[in-house]
């Protein structure tokens, strides 16, 4: 397989969102991305695998451009969408059955593919349910199903772990990895030391330019604790400090409200108080598209 390569990549909106980058994603490696929100991962992503345009400069696979014209990737590249980008209406099975069927499965094969895919990431009991009844963590792995289950030489995962605990942080870890081993390009944009770590390479963005390395964002935790005057359950906001208990909440997963857009509405399957999970510089979003109800212009 071929490396994907950016080449003097730059994408202007009303800011300029990349500043003329030159990259190379190597075949059989993983690749960590990072960067605080708003930093452009998102957006390298996106002309990486040819939904976006460049405003100047160019991505590359196998000797090809990336960009067709059409903002539909090639059919080398496979994204997992921090969006989801599921079909509400269909079931988990289905989901991911139907990327398959576009690249000239056949259908029955494709159902069974399908199926094996889910079962990778320990959700094929999951199989029939429709995605609105599913959880933020489960979606997401169901996103991850259909984007590996193609074997695509390139797979561009936006925050694929950012909904999911640490022991299924781990299973889609070792999931990438098995594909980054049969030979693909495989990208990881993230927020996550922990899966920057278990990656090969790692660049690190800030405002669109590449950096040898972001300092982490640590803020101040707000909580309510009792008001010790009157014993209720209520009382002041307060920051933990040295003397505040800090004390995670238990994770508790479970369904939630229909995902009829393809957002983030499910609770997450991590216990991280504070976190910046959308990589979407304002209304410069190369996902607005994904997150538009449908029928709205």
């Amino acid at each position: 397989m071929s490396d994907l390569r950016l080449s003097g990549v730059r994408y202007e909106l009303t800011r300029t969102l990349l500043h003329d980058l030159d990259l190379t994603f190597a075949a059989g490696r993983m690749t960590a991305l990072s960067g605080p929100s708003g930093s452009g991962k998102t957006t390298l992503l996106s002309i990486a695998g040819g939904l976006l345009r460049p405003t100047a400069g160019e991505a590359t696979y196998a000797g090809a451009p990336m960009w067709r014209g059409t903002g539909d990737p090639r059919p080398e590249v496979s994204f997992v969408l921090q969006v989801y980008g599921l079909v509400p209406i269909l079931s988990a099975r289905e989901n991911v059955s139907v990327a398959l069927r576009a690249r000239g499965v056949d259908p029955d094969e494709a159902d069974e593919r399908a199926a094996q895919a889910l079962a990778r990431f320990h959700i094929a009991d999951l199989a029939d349910r429709q995605v609105e009844e599913l959880s933020g963590g489960q979606m997401q792995r169901v996103a991850l199903a259909r984007g590996l289950c193609v074997e695509a030489g390139v797979l561009l995962a936006d925050e694929p772990t950012s909904e999911l605990d640490e022991g299924n942080r781990g299973l889609v870890l070792a999931e990438l990895r098995r594909e980054a081993d049969r030979g693909a390009v495989v990208v990881v944009a993230t927020h996550d030391p922990a899966v920057v770590d278990a990656c090969d390479d790692h660049h690190a963005l800030d405002e669109g330019r590449l950096v040898d390395h972001t300092e982490p964002v640590h803020l101040p935790v707000t909580r309510s604790y009792p008001d010790p005057g009157n014993g209720s359950t209520g009382g002041s906001p307060v920051t933990p400090s040295h003397d505040t208990p800090s004390d995670p909440a238990p994770v508790v997963e479970q369904g939630g409200a229909p995902a009829t857009s393809g957002r983030r509405d499910h609770p997450a399957e991590t216990s991280d108080p504070v976190r910046s999970d959308l990589d979407q510089p304002g209304d410069d979003d190369p996902y607005e598209l994904f997150r538009r109800p449908p029928g709205s212009p």
